[in-house]
């Protein structure tokens, strides 16, 4: 039985499908399951993972178990919530004796201040390696690409992506679905000992500016512009989007580490850490049919909003 911890999640629910999809015995940890019928064939324990007692039973039988701390865009200390919700899983991992572990970390996790939210998962590399008897996999993984799908409001408004990072800097950029391709992997076949890091760095390094482009002419928006703002402007729009104030400031903490190159100097790219997947066939795949599934959802809202108020006039 393999244990996928954040299952409902990008990672998680593609690890899910590729261990189904090779015929492994799965249990599935999340807090809800909107979608059921998505993990059919999968065992499903809904519950809160911030419970050492939940997760400990949940563990039960697992030889190997993916694990990762979730962003939480509500709470109010990051760091603190990190480490609260990092201790659970050490302590669940450790009072349920699993052999292997595949944990999910970030590059820039070996430095110790000025990376943002990464510095939780810092503390987690920490925190898990100090466990004896588990052997450890960290994968530590770049900028996620889906992260560009947050800028699609101010791409369907105003026809521009904004954002703090110098347009010009190449940064890598990763796909979740390889992630969790190599993570399914490692989980069916941990022949892995002692405690290890890998990297995933993505197809190859890109700009923002160059990133506008790809994800624009995917769009059929060719003319699609990257702006790059003052952190206090971003700062706002993040709170404004439901980002808790702290979250806001460790996430443009973050941006800042990989504009200017406080990141890159942490890791060397070669073939075995590039992944498969260019930001190109992202953009033609899950960007594209995002800005499709937003576009419609606008409409829908402009035309409800006018019936409305084609009802309400005399």
């Amino acid at each position: 039985m393999i244990l996928v911890i954040g299952a409902t999640g990008h990672i998680g629910s593609k690890i899910v499908t590729h261990l189904l999809a090779h015929g492994q015995k799965v249990r599935c940890v999340a807090r809800h399951f909107p979608n059921k019928e998505d993990f059919q064939g999968a065992e499903l324990a809904q519950g809160d993972a911030n419970n050492v007692g939940f997760l400990m039973e949940a563990m039960r039988g697992c030889s190997a178990i993916f694990t990762l701390i979730p962003p939480n865009p509500q709470a109010e200390e990051v760091r603190f919530y990190q480490n609260k919700f990092g201790e659970v899983i050490a302590e669940a991992i450790e009072e349920a004796g699993i052999k292997k572990v595949v944990n999910l970390s970030s590059v820039g996790a070996d430095l110790e201040s000025g990376t943002g939210p990464i510095l939780g998962l810092h503390d987690q590399e920490e925190r898990l390696s100090e466990i004896t008897h588990a052997d450890i996999m960290h994968l530590r993984c770049t900028y996620f690409m889906e992260n560009l799908i947050a800028g699609l409001p101010s791409i369907i408004g105003m026809n521009r992506m904004f954002g703090t990072i110098n347009g010009e800097v190449p940064i890598p950029m990763v796909a979740t679905r390889d992630i969790a391709a190599r993570a399914a992997f490692l989980l069916m076949n941990p022949d892995f000992k002692s405690h290890n890091v890998e990297y995933l760095l993505g197809e190859r390094d890109i700009s923002m500016n160059e990133a506008a482009k790809i994800l624009g002419r995917a769009i059929g928006h060719d003319d699609l512009e990257y702006v790059e703002v003052p952190p206090q402007e971003m700062r706002n729009y993040y709170i404004g989007a439901g980002l808790t104030e702290d979250w806001a400031d460790v996430y443009l903490e973050m941006e800042e580490a990989f504009g200017n190159g406080t990141i890159a100097g942490t890791f060397q790219r070669d073939k075995v850490n590039t992944t498969a997947t260019s930001l190109e066939e992202f953009a033609r795949t899950t960007f594209a049919d995002a800005f499709n599934k937003a576009l419609a959802r606008q409409n829908q809202i402009r035309f409800q909003q006018q019936q409305s108020g084609g009802e309400a006039r005399p």
